[in-house]
């Protein structure tokens, strides 16, 4: 069993062409309309929970299609709509910041001959960074009905190819 991830990846083997794989997105989106938007850009897919159902915990799937021996790769990543993924790296940032400003002060204050009080903050780094990584598989939790669906219908859209094999 793997470690849990920030970013779910998958890859599925494929026997059809990048073309190929791009049309059957585009005919699969009839068969579930309301459901998924997907946008193309070039060897890129992207596919995210229709506005009508979307939240901010809905997640963003994105496709990546690689020309290989015999067909194409699909490479699957899951993440947060960009906003959300934003705010996260922004969490981390200032708290990396803050930790630095931190740390900085209190050796500052200790070379003055001043009581350190300001590295009674660094232990609060950790703690913040391990929420904000726990928020995300909480998101994940939340959005884990879309997650699925939004995997059902790549691999409903390639259903009738034979031969494909899908990797975790």
């Amino acid at each position: 069993m793997s470690a849990p991830k920030v970013r779910p990846t998958f890859e599925i083997a494929s026997a059809l062409s990048a073309g190929q794989v791009v049309a059957r997105m585009k005919a699969g989106r009839g068969r579930v309309e309301g459901s998924v938007v997907a946008t193309f850009i070039g060897e890129t897919i992207e596919l995210v929970p229709h506005p009508s159902i979307a939240h901010a915990w809905s997640p963003q799937l994105t496709l990546r299609l690689v020309e290989a021996e015999g067909g194409t790769l699909i490479r699957g990543r899951f993440a947060a709509h960009p906003h959300v993924w934003s705010l996260y790296l922004a969490v981390h940032v200032l708290g990396a910041l803050g930790t630095i400003g931190a740390a900085v002060f209190g050796i500052s204050q200790s070379i003055a001959g001043e009581v350190p009080w300001a590295l009674w903050a660094l232990p609060i780094a950790p703690v913040l960074a391990l929420l904000v990584w726990a928020f995300a598989f909480v998101g994940q939790g939340l959005g884990f009905e879309q997650m699925y669906a939004l995997r059902r219908f790549v691999e409903e859209s390639l259903a009738a190819e034979s031969g494909s094999s899908v990797a975790p």
